[in-house]
């Protein structure tokens, strides 16, 4: 149901993908998922609609969209890192491990809930609590984690961490999202802050404090 509504949302905002077949957009997808092994199908130009919502979609079906207006804030091989992180979680089957643990989830808080009435008062008023947030709270650890995993996948194709590094922080402006979040707020959040993203690529690739600053 939240996926239905999710959709529905996005149709009414003018969310409505147009495939691409030619350009360059198309021509180093394919190039890079070729060299990821995806047998990628196709590749769409997403309008950003009333909500001018800005990003990047690796979705089911083996198929990649880029919002397009990202000719203002990718440019060369920070468009092939980006793809190449949507490829990833493609690649790595990310969407359909994050559907399956939060279904897991919520299965698991069901089987518990149907124990209550053998439970202490205590533990049947926090439950409802636990049963929403735990799985919630999970999901979105999970989320962070394929997005960190994402992020290696791409830098390791393109070969590329400044322009990896540029490309993320390029997207955090254009979308006024914040660079930095304190780990509270974190937790509820699918997408690391921009600061440990980096940083995580920085320090796999060696790049030092003045080189980092230098990018971001």
């Amino acid at each position: 149901m939240a996926l239905i509504g999710t959709l529905r949302l996005h149709s009414a905002e003018g969310f409505k993908p147009r495939s691409v077949k030619t350009g360059e957009l198309h021509k180093r997808a394919f190039v890079i998922a070729k060299r990821m092994g995806v047998p990628l199908r196709r590749v769409y130009v997403v309008p950003t609609g009333r909500s001018h919502l800005t990003n990047a979609f690796g979705g089911l079906f083996k198929t990649i969209g880029v919002s397009d207006d990202y000719g203002k804030w990718l440019k060369g091989s920070q468009l092939d890192f980006v793809l190449g992180h949507e490829l990833a979680h493609i690649q790595q089957n990310h969407l359909l491990k994050k559907l399956s643990a939060l279904l897991a989830l919520f299965s698991l808080m069901a089987a518990i809930g149907l124990r209550l009435p053998h439970l202490s008062p205590a533990v049947r008023t926090i439950f409802p609590f636990v049963a929403v947030f735990v799985p919630l709270i999970t999901f979105y650890s999970v989320s962070r984690r394929f997005e960190y995993a994402a992020d290696r996948a791409a830098t390791e194709v393109t070969n590329d961490a400044a322009a990896a590094i540029q490309a993320l922080a390029s997207l955090y402006r254009h979308t006024q999202d914040p660079a930095h979040c304190n780990r509270f707020v974190e937790l509820f959040s699918t997408h690391p802050a921009l600061s440990r993203r980096v940083q995580a690529i920085a320090r796999s690739h060696q790049l030092t404090a003045e080189r980092l600053s230098s990018l971001v």
